[in-house]
């Protein structure tokens, strides 16, 4: 029988796995036709970015985690803070899931918020195309300074 291999993450795991994953986006077809989730945190307008993806033929949510996601995309927040409560309950609940017997959730990619915008954004620009380069400009102009609650 063999041994059942327990997930631990790490941050930096979590940030080498959203690079593997973002060097190897082509060959997943991009965001067209998945489920993507966005995790909490994130510090702008998302429902440009739920735009953005829907115009390359993805759908995007905020909520349920569940086995139909293709990819998720990690917040900044969540990323660039491991100290933060919203981390810690990312992690604990991602964990959870990767955890079960003969999880569907080991087939997930994980992406970041910044890797997200990095791929709009060229794709915008190969494609010439002035809708999600502008629903890229109205979501950076959005951002707003993390309150101390969103570090938490």
């Amino acid at each position: 029988m063999a041994k059942k291999e327990i997930v631990q993450i790490t941050p930096e795991g979590l940030k080498l796995l959203t690079v593997l994953n973002y060097s190897s986006i082509a060959e997943i077809n991009g965001f067209y036709g998945k489920e993507v989730y966005f995790t909490e945190g994130f510090n702008s307008e998302i429902l440009c970015l739920f735009q953005a993806l829907g115009n390359v033929g993805a759908f995007a949510r905020n909520k349920d985690l569940d086995s139909d996601i293709n990819c998720i995309i990690v917040s900044n927040i969540i990323i660039n803070n491991p100290d933060s409560e919203l981390y810690i309950s990312f992690v604990a609940e991602l964990q959870d899931k990767l955890n079960q017997n003969n999880s569907p959730y080991r087939r997930i990619k994980i992406f970041s918020e910044d890797q997200l915008i990095w791929y709009i954004e060229n794709r915008a620009k190969t494609t010439n195309d002035s809708q999600l380069s502008d629903l890229i400009k109205k979501y950076k102009g959005t951002f707003k300074l993390p309150t101390q609650l969103q570090l938490l």
